[in-house]
């Protein structure tokens, strides 16, 4: 899930052949065989590391299709019917979902509802921590067996936007056989978990039995390398077929090699600066307006990202429908707009602290950015790298003027990013609002009823109209600076067809993976 969601709790042989290599040619993945299996690289260890994903033994619930939730969601961001074949809110807080009829998990048996409520009340609210209520509306003893295949779920609240929020793949549909945490999953994809090596690789193979069709592919490995020269390095020796976000400097020669396809997508993240508003000096609006004229996105995205994105307007990703994006204020680069605005502001030459996580992709090129552009105007900034764990017990307790972060929705409700945002009693300013009457970065009163607004209507019209006055006025008052909309990159051989990628990255399909030759 996206960062507001889990911000407060969510070597192979061959890598040195990069350089050498990119002079060759890459030769078909050695664990290819002759009837479809192809290898496959995400960004992450797909077995998880610590506890990441102790709900699945240690298996990702991305990428690998094993698992599926009763709602997925289109390219264009909206729910689709999935295991379930439709829903209706029978009033404002009581959704009915009626059942696919037909569906087998990887042990036989056929789904049922009563494998929905397990899967709800003995692990989803149960299991995966009190953040769940918050992000589901949902409380334990709120899902219900009607029949067999009908079941209802009673939220804590009106949440028109229900469906597209429990599209994601951490909402999946497991029997009461399957032990989770033992790494006996039962899921209902269109491929089932073979074999896992921990930090190394997973397997899964075909299950012919897929209430969707076989896929063509006999098996798929998911092999860990969190470098992206590793990955690339594993791309163009030829030891893996697919591999996500390539190292930047050398996506211009897999571009030009004729044995690799490079593809990018524009994906649901964003990525900003937000601004404690309930700080001096930048509770001034004045300060935080002259702030985003210091800064060109364009050449941001041309720079640092070599075009790699987009130049964003707004905190959200233009690919999230009810994203305002052209409607929004253009804070284009003007230094002395901005400097005038410094002037008339109460800013008085002290330091603002500017905040960011260690590991965040670009994170040291953008800050870095953002000081010098900064100084321009006449604001200096003091830049904290931290380690994630320092970095969210800093901004639970408001100590900063700046964070530099991303967003992103892995699910087609996006709801939750404006509410857990931007809402007074959303998780990133409920805790300060309550104990000082503060919070990060809420500017209440009227936005905080626009976005009520959007999230509890049920018609889109009137949602959109909502959230784009909430977004206007967040960015009018400069609450923060938007800097790009994330856009991702997969490289492949050449030979591979059947890609099908989403701007939800983790949505990936496989199911049409097959080889020219």
């Amino acid at each position: 899930m996206d960062t507001a969601l889990t911000r407060r709790h969510l070597l192979s042989a061959g890598v040195g052949a990069g350089i050498a290599g990119l002079a060759g040619c890459a030769e078909t993945s050695q664990d290819a065989d002759a009837n479809g299996s192809f290898t496959i690289v995400p960004t992450s260890d797909p077995t998880g590391t610590g506890d990441s994903w102790e709900n699945w033994g240690g298996m990702t619930p991305y990428w690998t299709r094993v698992i599926e939730p009763l709602v997925w969601g289109t390219g264009g961001m909206q729910p689709q019917p999935w295991l379930a074949t439709d829903w209706t809110a029978t009033d404002d807080t009581t959704w009915v979902f009626d059942l696919r009829e037909g569906v087998t998990f990887h042990n036989g048996d056929e789904m049922t509802a009563d494998d929905v409520v397990h899967s709800f009340e003995e692990d989803i609210l149960t299991e995966r921590g009190d953040f769940v209520h918050g992000w589901l509306h949902l409380e334990p003893g709120s899902v219900d067996r009607i029949d067999d295949y009908t079941v209802s779920f009673e939220t804590t609240e009106p949440f028109p936007g229900f469906p597209g929020t429990i599209a994601h793949n951490m909402i999946d549909i497991q029997p009461p056989e399957a032990d989770r945490r033992d790494g006996d999953i039962i899921g209902t994809g269109p491929f089932t978990l073979a074999e896992m090596e921990q930090g190394q690789q997973l397997r899964v193979e075909r299950f012919e039995d897929y209430w969707g069709g076989a896929p063509e592919p006999t098996g798929l490995t998911f092999r860990a390398a969190e470098d992206a020269t590793t990955r690339t390095d594993l791309l163009v020796a030829g030891e893996v077929d697919l591999i996500y976000e390539p190292a930047t400097s050398r996506i211009d020669g897999l571009r030009e090699r004729g044995d690799v396809r490079v593809e990018t997508e524009q994906s649901s993240g964003s990525v900003f600066v937000s601004i404690n508003i309930h700080r001096e000096p930048t509770h001034d609006a004045d300060l935080r307006r002259a702030l985003n004229y210091a800064i060109s996105q364009d050449e941001i995205v041309t720079t640092v990202l070599e075009d790699i994105g987009q130049p964003a307007r707004g905190p959200l990703s233009s690919v999230i429908d009810w994203a305002a994006d052209e409607e929004l204020p253009a804070y284009e680069r003007d230094r002395d707009r901005a400097r005038d605005l410094v002037s008339q502001s109460s800013y008085d030459g002290e330091e603002l602290t500017c905040l960011v996580e260690n590991d965040m992709d670009d994170g040291r090129t953008l800050v870095q950015i953002l000081q010098e552009e900064f100084e321009k105007i006449g604001v200096t900034l003091d830049v904290e790298v931290l380690e994630s764990a320092s970095l969210r017990d800093r901004t639970d307790r408001g100590e900063f003027h700046l964070e530099l972060g991303t967003s992103q929705s892995n699910s087609p409700a996006a709801d939750y990013i404006m509410w857990e945002n931007f809402h007074t009693m959303g998780i990133s300013n409920k805790d300060l609002y309550e104990a000082e009457g503060t919070g990060l970065h809420n500017l209440g009163g009227e936005v905080d009823e626009l976005i009520e607004t959007g999230f509890q209507s049920h018609d889109p019209d009137e949602k959109r109209e909502a959230y784009v006055a909430a977004q206007r006025e967040i960015m009018d008052a400069g609450v923060v600076v938007p800097l790009f909309y994330r856009e991702y990159v997969v490289a492949a051989d050449a030979e591979l067809e059947g890609i099908d990628l989403h701007p939800i990255d983790k949505f990936a399909q496989w199911g049409e993976l097959t080889r020219t030759t």
